[in-house]
Formats: structure tokens, sequence, C-alpha cells
């Protein structure tokens, strides 16, 4: 199974507000730049530091 770069629409990821700190966008590996305002290499279209979907993969400790 391959995985296709910001082929994923926010509905299909089920994009939405993160229900704890621990699974915000601004802690995954596909969120870029980690700002409030940023984007996914997974999920189409700006993504807010503070959502969540059901792609969420937390960063490593050594990526910052």
């Amino acid at each position: 199974m391959t995985m296709r770069i910001w082929g994923l629409s926010k509905r299909g990821a089920q994009y939405r507000a993160a229900p704890t700190p621990a699974v915000r966008c601004d802690h995954c590996k596909y969120m870029f730049p980690r700002l409030a305002l940023g984007g996914c290499r997974l999920v189409r279209g700006p993504i807010r530091s503070s959502a969540t979907c059901n792609k969420f993969t937390p960063r490593l400790a050594k990526e910052g």
C-alpha cells in the first residue's frame, strides 16, 4: 500500500480539533512548518497546529 502525498481531503482524514495537546498537528511528523497555520504532507489545505486527524503520527524525540 502506497501513501499519496497531499492525497487526503480533510474529511477523509477526519481533521478536527485535537482532544489533547499530545495529538496536536504541531506534534505530528507530517506537519510543516510547525507554526499556528502550516501544511501537511498527507492532508490537503491549510492545517492548524491545534488540530489533529486519523493520520497523526508523533515526531521522534530527536527530530525536535
